[in-house]
């Protein structure tokens, strides 16, 4: 039963010969901004640091398990305000394992009641494929020219991304672009014996192009002790799009709660803190809704973050939500 559950997670990531890899689709984008988007480094007047750690389909053999690491700080020169961010991902599913690391310039620029950053970034990739399997046929896929048998082949890809971040003070709107140049590499095989000599084979590894789209609003309630966060965060690589809409009540400007809805994949429920000493941490859990739920206890993910002011200008606005920390 366990490789039947390798295999359905093989195949949902991996289709064909070139083959396609999503980007990490977080439960909590509102706080994983950094990686999504490098127009975001440098946004406001902190440096922050931020760790995400998800694991994916809780008790199925081979599950994704993501870590995140995102730290941007903002800076000024000529007169002008400026980014930059570091961004770090592991993504391990099934026998792949993937690192990036990410590293963001932003320009920045006040527009209307906001400001505006424009970012590129460098992106380098790392995949790494375990051999300590067993396929259906109950072998390690030796003689298989699609399966690597060289566990010491670690393929490392250059790409670049791209990105818009937008806010003013109670709205925020980002589209961004991951991977846009469509990387490719040769991944070879060990050679295979035969008859008439040996052969060997290869197979192209595609890392596909991801595009994000998200947007949140701090609403006031009447009550000066609550406002909500209504917010929708979209995910494509144009072979298949995720979305989820999200909606956070916050209490006193620290304490806030809520829900997430993925369609045909989960609902996810959301908590966390904001203390004053700029340490801040969110929690979600998510409840599958879709066939996956006979396998699997659910998805669980954990932010922690802290951010302390540079004063790098006089900017005396002051953001109200969680979002925006």
């Amino acid at each position: 039963m366990r490789i039947k559950y390798l295999l359905i997670i093989i195949n949902i990531i991996f289709l064909g010969d070139l083959s396609a890899q999503n980007g990490n689709f977080s439960s909590l984008p509102m706080f994983n901004q950094m990686y999504y988007n490098p127009g975001y480094a440098g946004d406001g007047n902190d440096i922050e640091a931020r760790l995400l750690v998800r694991n994916q389909w809780m008790g199925m053999p081979g599950a994704p398990n993501t870590v995140t690491f995102n730290v941007d700080a903002p800076f000024k020169l000529f007169g002008q305000r400026h980014g930059v961010g570091l961004s770090i991902g592991q993504d391990e599913i099934g026998n792949f394992l993937n690192t990036d690391v990410n590293i963001s310039y932003a320009y920045r620029k006040s527009l209307m009641q906001g400001e505006f950053g424009l970012g590129i970034g460098v992106n380098m990739i790392s995949h790494t494929f375990k051999t300590d399997w067993l396929d259906p046929l109950g072998t390690n896929g030796a003689g298989d020219n699609y399966i690597p048998q060289d566990a010491s082949q670690e393929p490392l890809l250059f790409d670049a991304n791209i990105g818009l971040y937008y806010k003013a003070d109670n709205l925020y709107l980002s589209v961004s672009s991951r991977n846009f140049l469509g990387s490719r590499v040769e991944y070879l095989q060990s050679s295979t014996a035969g008859t008439e000599g040996t052969a060997s084979g290869s197979k192209q590894l595609l890392v596909g192009q991801q595009v994000y789209f998200s947007t949140g609003y701090d609403y006031q309630l009447p009550n000066p002790m609550f406002s909500v966060q209504p917010g929708a965060f979209v995910a494509t690589d144009y072979a298949s799009t995720q979305i989820s809409v999200s909606s956070l009540v916050t209490y006193n400007k620290r304490f806030f709660g809520g829900l997430s809805y993925k369609p045909t994949d989960a609902i996810s429920i959301i908590a966390g803190i904001d203390l004053p000493s700029g340490i801040h941490a969110a929690v979600a859990y998510d409840v599958t809704t879709s066939r996956i739920i006979k396998f699997s206890t659910g998805s669980f993910e954990f932010m922690a973050g802290y951010s302390f002011s540079l004063d790098i200008d006089k900017d005396n606005r002051k953001y109200k939500s969680v979002r925006f920390l």
